[in-house]
């Protein structure tokens, strides 16, 4: 698919395996990366007790954390993205999201007390960032963040620094559904929902230095009671989102910013987030529930079914 492998880099961060694919020789230049992404997973993971973010929730409500830049950079970017959006990308939201990735995981709904105290406390208004001594604390405790749904996209343009300063010019940043292309144009394959991995729903001629972002409900689902439950909240409502999609695929210049809107279309939906994607120059594909595929009008000529 990438032509010659002649480096390249596999390991495991950000919940996801990375693969960082060069088409030249660059050991050291993959080292610093690898190194690079670690160091970030190191801080900003919700789940390590190591961790900033793991700090920043543990004194919700008590008092501010001193963190790194990169912590702080991203949060403060996360808060632009929630406004951007209306909220509907909110860092905030890892109660809410605990509760059904909880449910998926033991086949029960969560009741509604847990569901409307889960949702009160998403609110990204709430996180108090002092800019002097570069602390972060949420208002209220109970409070939690989760970086989860920008981190990747942080941390692949990250890499696509280094790989610059490396002077590297060919290459492919894979992590997770989080994609950069350098140099020469790639098709790259938008997953089929529900399919094996792998299993292509369309493919994209992708130009020298755009990213892809894919986000889908069918990476984490099951049924309950009848019902089709899966992982991404709308925190309007506090459950599922059931704007139609199955699946969002965006294509920009800036893997973070597009790491952090495919979250807000996918709950948009197609038709209502188009504005906001035209105004950020990204092209977008959704695949929905009745089985279309939408894709915005720069897109038609580089797409094949």
């Amino acid at each position: 698919m990438f032509g010659t492998v002649q480096t390249q880099k596999i390991f495991f961060a950000m919940g996801t395996v990375n693969t960082i694919t060069v088409f030249e020789e660059a050991d050291e230049a993959l080292s610093a990366a690898k190194e690079r992404v670690k160091d970030l997973d190191i801080k900003l993971s919700a789940y390590s007790h190591d961790s900033e973010i793991y700090s920043i929730n543990s004194c919700a409500g008590i008092a501010p954390v001193e963190v790194s830049i990169d912590t702080f950079k991203l949060i403060k970017h996360s808060i632009m993205y929630s406004r951007l959006t209306d909220g509907l990308f909110d860092i905030t939201s890892r109660p809410l999201s605990q509760l059904w990735k909880n449910a998926i995981r033991c086949g029960q709904l969560p009741c509604e007390s847990s569901l409307n105290k889960a949702q009160k406390l998403v609110n990204y208004k709430n996180i108090i960032l002092d800019y002097t001594k570069r602390t972060v604390m949420l208002k209220n405790k109970g409070q939690q963040i989760d970086l989860g749904a920008i981190a990747k996209g942080y941390a692949a343009d990250e890499v696509r620094n280094i790989l610059h300063a490396y002077g590297i010019k060919n290459a492919v940043i894979n992590f997770g559904g989080t994609i950069i292309n350098m140099g020469q144009q790639r098709n790259i394959g938008i997953q089929m929902p529900f399919a094996p991995n792998g299993q292509s729903a369309a493919s994209i001629k992708v130009e020298n230095g755009k990213a892809v972002v894919s986000s889908g409900l069918y990476e984490q689902f099951c049924i309950i009671d009848g019902s089709f439950i899966h992982h991404i909240a709308d925190i309007r409502t506090g459950k599922p989102s059931d704007s139609g999609s199955l699946g969002v695929t965006l294509i920009g210049d800036n893997a973070e910013e597009l790491d952090a809107l495919a979250t807000a279309a996918f709950i948009m939906g197609a038709e209502k987030s188009m504005e906001l994607l035209k105004q950020h120059n990204i092209e977008a594909l959704f695949i929905t529930g009745d089985n279309k595929v939408y894709v915005t009008e720069n897109l038609i000529e580089i797409i094949r079914m």
